[in-house]
């Protein structure tokens, strides 16, 4: 093999094992503002995400002042807004874990590419969401 084909043939190797042992891989930590100014952070079990790998989140919601948030209820819905399908599974957020603080399960992304998620919230305050774009 002379040199420049076997610098191409390493290259497209390196292509193709770092997705397969990186996963398509992105930091698993996340701040977001609602749109009424509470602060929502969300920390992966898996860090760094993931593809095809089911995990559970947890969710640290702040008043605008700064306070846990606690008593809330919170969903989560989303999808790959480019392929037009949401998410492979249901993520449900199953408990409030310490005040402010809220396990949700069931979160799987299958492939890379741009994703959003769009929690909901509802609390004594109210009524607010926060989107979270991330690329896989």
């Amino acid at each position: 093999m002379t040199p420049p084909t076997l610098s191409i043939f390493l290259l497209i190797g390196l292509f193709l094992w770092l997705p397969a042992t990186h996963g398509w891989s992105q930091s698993a930590t996340f701040s977001l503002t609602t749109n009424q100014g509470s602060t929502l952070e969300i920390f992966s079990q898996l860090d760094p995400l993931a593809i095809n790998s089911i995990h559970s989140w947890e969710l640290v919601l702040y008043t605008a002042d700064g306070a846990p948030l606690h008593g809330a209820q919170m969903s989560v819905v989303g999808g790959m807004p480019d392929h037009d399908h949401g998410l492979p599974t249901s993520p449900v957020v199953t408990g409030e874990i310490a005040p402010g603080r809220y396990l949700l399960e069931g979160v799987r992304f299958h492939m890379p590419g741009r994703w959003l998620l769009t929690f909901d919230i509802t609390s004594a305050q109210g009524r607010e969401s926060a989107t979270l774009e991330l690329q896989l």
